[in-house]
Parts: C-alpha cells; sequence; structure tokens
C-alpha cells in the first residue's frame, strides 16, 4: 500500500530547501557591485547556502529513492511525464548548480578558503583553471532553470489541486487541509519571506558625500610628508630642558606581553582594522644617545587577525601577504630622532613581500624607572611592496595607504 502523505522527513527536506533555493538565487542576484565587506560577506554566505543545498539535496534524492511514497497523480501520460522531468530536474539543480559554484571558486585566480558559515572549512576540487569558464556558464544556467521549474513546479500543483480537484498540496504540506487555500497561501508567503531576505542581506552601505572624499585612514600620521614639516619646525623650536636626572645608558630593552601591532585599511570607504597576534621587537635604545639606538620589529605575517577567518586566509595568499614564500615582515631603524617633549621618530627600512622601501614611525615615549610605555602609528603604501595583485592591484576598492599602529610596555635590565 502507498501511503497518502509524504514522510515528515521527506516533507522538512522538501521545504527546508525550497525555501534554501529561493534565498539562494535571490542572494545570486545581489552578488554585483563594487568589492566591499558587504559583496565578500555575501560572496561567503552564497557558497554556505550552496554547499548546504547539495548535502540537503543527497540526502533528499536517497530519501525519495529508498522510502514509500504516495503514488504519481492520475492523468494524461504528459502531464505525468512533465511532472517527473520537473522533479528530476530540480535534482540535477539542486546537485549540479552548486557543484559548478564549487567548481568556479576552486578555479578562481584569487584563491579565497571556504569556510561553511565562517566556521567549518570546505576543501577545493582538484581541477584545472581551464573549467572555470565552462562551470560559470553553467553555473548561471542553473539559476535560471531553477527558476523555470519553480514556476513550473507550483502551477502544477495548483493545477492539480483546484482545476483538477485533487489534494496534492496535503500530500505535501503539513495541516494543510480541504481545499488547503490557507496553507498554499502560508506556503507562498514564505517563498517570497526567503526571496526577500536573499535580497536584503548584507546590504551595500551608502556611502556619504564626506566619506567619499575622506581620507581613507585617519588615524595613522604620513610619516615622509609629516617628517619634512617637523625639520621645519625643529630648525625654530627652542630645545626643552634635559630632565635633571642621570643620563641614561644604552639598553636592551624587552618587550612585555598585551602589547598591540595593528593595521587599519580602507575597503570602498570602509575602514577593516587588523592585528598581528605574533611579533617581536629587538630594542637598544637611550633617548640621550639616539645616534647607537636601534629598532628591529619582526611580524609573522600568518598572524593577521581582521575578524574574518576567510578574509585572513586571504591576505595569507599569494595575492596579498604570499606569507608561504615571505612568512615575516621586518621593520629595521638605526635612524632615531627626537621630535621634542616624549615624540620620536624612527627612520628605516621596511622588508615586506620580498620588498625593501624606506618606511618611518612616529612614537611615543614614556620611561619611568625601568620600564617604559610606547605608543605610535605609521603609514604605508601597500601597492609599493606588491600587496594586492591582479584585481587588488588598483586601488578602486582597497585604497593604497595602510595605517599601522601600535603600543606596548617594555623593560630594561636594573641599572
Amino acid at each position: 500500500m502507498h501511503p497518502q502523505r509524504y514522510s515528515y522527513t521527506a516533507i522538512t527536506l522538501h521545504w527546508l530547501l525550497a525555501l534554501l533555493l529561493a534565498f539562494q538565487i535571490s542572494l545570486g542576484w545581489a552578488l554585483e557591485g563594487h568589492n566591499s565587506p558587504e559583496l565578500f560577506a555575501r560572496y561567503q554566505l552564497h557558497k554556505s547556502v550552496g554547499i548546504t543545498i547539495l548535502l540537503l539535496s543527497l540526502v533528499r534524492l536517497a530519501v525519495r529513492l529508498f522510502t514509500p511514497r504516495p503514488p504519481a497523480s492520475a492523468g494524461p501520460a504528459w502531464t505525468r511525464a512533465l511532472a517527473s522531468t520537473v522533479h528530476w530536474l530540480f535534482y540535477l539543480v539542486m546537485i549540479f548548480g552548486p557543484v559548478t559554484g564549487w567548481l568556479i571558486v576552486s578555479t578562481a585566480r584569487v584563491q579565497v578558503p571556504t569556510l561553511l558559515f565562517g566556521i567549518v572549512p570546505w576543501p577545493h576540487l582538484p581541477v584545472g583553471h581551464g573549467w572555470h569558464d565552462p562551470a560559470e556558464s553553467l553555473h548561471g544556467a542553473m539559476a535560471w532553470l531553477a527558476i523555470g521549474l519553480f514556476l513550473l513546479h507550483i502551477a502544477g500543483a495548483f493545477r492539480h489541486q483546484w482545476l483538477l480537484d485533487k489534494p496534492e498540496l496535503q500530500r505535501m504540506i503539513p495541516f494543510a487541509r480541504g481545499k488547503a487555500v490557507g496553507a498554499a497561501i502560508g506556503a507562498l508567503a514564505l517563498i517570497f519571506a526567503a526571496m526577500a531576505v536573499g535580497k536584503m542581506v548584507h546590504p551595500d552601505k551608502p556611502r556619504t558625500a564626506a566619506e567619499k572624499t575622506a581620507t581613507p585612514v585617519a588615524a595613522p600620521i604620513a610619516p615622509e610628508e609629516a617628517a619634512k614639516d617637523d625639520e621645519k619646525k625643529e630648525e625654530t623650536a627652542e630645545p626643552e630642558a634635559k630632565p635633571e636626572d642621570a643620563a641614561q645608558p644604552l639598553a636592551d630593552w624587552t618587550v612585555g606581553s598585551g602589547g598591540k601591532l595593528g593595521f587599519t585599511a580602507s575597503w570602498n570607504g570602509e575602514a577593516i582594522n587588523g592585528s598581528f597576534s605574533r611579533w617581536d621587537a629587538d630594542i637598544r635604545f637611550s633617548p640621550d644617545d639616539l645616534p647607537a639606538s636601534r629598532i628591529k620589529v619582526t611580524v609573522n605575517l600568518a598572524s593577521a587577525d581582521t575578524g574574518d577567518a576567510q578574509r585572513d586566509d586571504s591576505l595569507k595568499g599569494s595575492d596579498f601577504f604570499d606569507s608561504g614564500a615571505h612568512p615575516k615582515a621586518v621593520f629595521t631603524a638605526r635612524d632615531i630622532r627626537h621630535l621634542g617633549g616624549d615624540r620620536y621618530e624612527a627612520r628605516g627600512t621596511l622588508d615586506l613581500r620580498g620588498v625593501k622601501k624606506p618606511a618611518t614611525i612616529r612614537f611615543t615615549l614614556r620611561i619611568e624607572g625601568d620600564k617604559a610605555r610606547v605608543s605610535g602609528n605609521a603609514r604605508i603604501d601597500r601597492t609599493a611592496f606588491g600587496v594586492g595583485q591582479g584585481e587588488w592591484a588598483t586601488t578602486d576598492a582597497i585604497a593604497a595607504s595602510v595605517g599601522i599602529d601600535f603600543s606596548f610596555g617594555a623593560i630594561r635590565p636594573a641599572s
């Protein structure tokens, strides 16, 4: 005996997949515009939902093949053949659509790792770049086929329910009774709601006129230009009185725990803040012997953290830090100048991604006994070091200027 209703497992999977497909199609339409944090987040969500649809579709297919289901509706052979074709094409879309998307991601020139919903890592397929363009074309075709199948499926269900007076909806919609008008309206409302959410999720933030003209990174000081201004000020400034205590000897300082080394980039006008969790500094310094003082800071580039695991993995890749080939960035300075008060400037060289360029940092230093507190900032041009390749080499989306800020405590051996 065939059951009169689908199993609760089949019903649950049917409606869950229907809502996810509606959401995914609508979200796909929103994957346009300038590179931005919002667009990046939409792509990551699109990938996560796509893989979820793939996995659920495989489960749904197994349920269809191995679980008893209601008999097919009676009718002309052509209508039964059309209904069967629509159902099997749905499986093609729900399986082949995500697979082609998976191929696109796996063969993209910019390799962005996939973390399902930012948590579960998902591997790339081991295929060549030649699959990319065909997969992209097929993926778009799958989306349009899904839309057509949606319309055919809904039209067929309504035809059986009201034109042929067959209780089709009662077999698949929970709690449907009688003519099932209320259940049908509720189901359609859920589908449209899923599409509305897909369209609105992670909206691009409108940029004000002030944001469009604002300096991308406000906090750091542009060292090269500002240094020239300060040199002029130093020429006319009166020397400040030295403390009356004894001259401080040159000493090796040890950086304490709890320090911060951060960076700020501008992505489509929005500040992206990050930090490096692993770095160390070799400091030999005395405010009374600046010519003999030196600073060397070594940064583990793979420790970059912007609060988004997929973006962080992208930063490690060959388009940005290329931390596999160049695991560390090193700033070395031997030209340290006093700017007055507790303000200093260190001029040196930054070695980043195999490129060495002049760089300057500015910092404030407060020494009390054998303890010191340091905080400062700088600004670098990422493009000068090749950070950002291909589509990221231009400054349309990510500004060239990147701010650096740091703060830490240090101690020296007791004198």
